[in-house]
């Protein structure tokens, strides 16, 4: 999740100059936040030494942060493509910082799809 995170954070940093995309930056620095709150619940505990019901709550607190975060991803992404098909039909030439926040957002995707492959592709539902 850290290097994701590192990832999105240099992304945000590349796309502020953009005033069309503040839907999709709030989108982003949601997800920039749920990461950064994943590792500070993954770091909270002694993994050798807590009882397995504190293991437990702790895994699903970090399924649930990591699924959000992808979600809020997604949802940035989306804003994106939105945005392009509307440079794109305005045949708008692309600003130099485009291509590289482009890719750090590749980057992040595939980060988190390979490191949190399970957690992002199902929640579990809380019954209370």
């Amino acid at each position: 999740m850290q290097a994701a995170h590192c990832a999105l954070y240099v992304a945000l940093k590349k796309l502020t100059i953009i005033p069309e995309l503040a839907i999709a930056r709030s989108h982003l620095e949601t997800a920039i936040n749920l990461s950064e709150e994943y590792d500070r619940v993954k770091n909270s505990i002694f993994w050798k030494t807590s009882p397995t019901q504190i293991k437990r709550r702790i895994s699903q607190k970090m399924h649930e942060l990591a699924f959000d975060c992808y979600s809020h991803m997604i949802i940035f992404a989306d804003e994106i493509n939105k945005y392009a098909l509307l440079q794109n039909k305005l045949q708008t030439k692309p600003i130099k910082e485009w291509r590289e926040s482009i890719f750090h957002l590749q980057l992040a995707f595939e980060w988190i799809e390979r490191e949190h492959l399970r957690e992002i592709k199902y929640k579990q539902l809380s019954l209370f």
